[in-house]
């Protein structure tokens, strides 16, 4: 069954200052085929899946996999499933992408400070086997709340905030023959707002 939905990622500096020829191109060559690109604001990328799998989870799951591929560095903020009237997949795929993206950012940072679970739970307040979880990115009884707290302790800061649409759109089946010569900018990209998160 083909599910849509769609990823919103924050991009690091240097993915960032790329041209989106080598993007796309690495998106492509991950298994992204399937998506439409979009870059507008500077820093970020969303990605619009119609992907087949046997449910929406397992969809979003190989998708967030494959664009891991490509960008390592890419931080998932927001997913959006295409039918908002399914409420509850909605809350709770916004609900996962948010709590894999504080993960992925506490996980960075013991890695950056090269410290052991012991080391990092000191620092975060927490057990030394809830710091083993949060890096193998176990959501399970896990708060955002309590990963949101965690970051702070960590000198972090967390805020939530408002993202733009998606545009323009790239079909990265049409790579090999409709390359974009360079990262395009779209005016009035603050004109229609959605919710979602962002770290600084």
């Amino acid at each position: 069954m083909e599910h849509n939905f769609i990823l919103r990622y924050l991009l690091d500096p240097a993915d960032a200052a790329s041209d989106v020829d080598d993007i796309l191109e690495r998106l492509g060559e991950a298994g992204c085929m399937d998506a439409l690109v979009g870059i507008g604001a500077p820093g970020k990328i969303v990605l619009d899946f119609a992907r087949s799998a046997t449910s929406l989870e397992q969809a979003i799951r190989i998708a967030v996999a494959d664009v891991e591929r490509a960008i390592p560095t890419a931080v998932l903020y927001a997913t959006e499933p295409e039918k908002i009237e399914e409420a509850v997949d909605v809350i709770l795929m916004a609900r996962l992408a948010i709590m894999e993206s504080l993960m992925t950012e506490l996980t960075a940072w013991i890695e950056a400070n090269h410290l052991t679970y012991a080391g990092a739970a000191e620092t975060l307040g927490v057990k030394p086997a809830r710091v083993y979880e949060i890096t193998r990115m176990n959501p399970q009884n896990i708060t955002i709340d309590s990963l949101v707290d965690m970051l702070l302790r960590a000198g972090k800061s967390v805020r939530f905030g408002i993202e733009a649409p998606s545009h323009p759109h790239y079909k990265l089946a049409h790579l090999m023959t409709e390359m974009p010569q360079g990262l395009p900018r779209v005016d009035g990209w603050d004109d229609t707002p959605s919710a979602g998160l962002e770290k600084s």
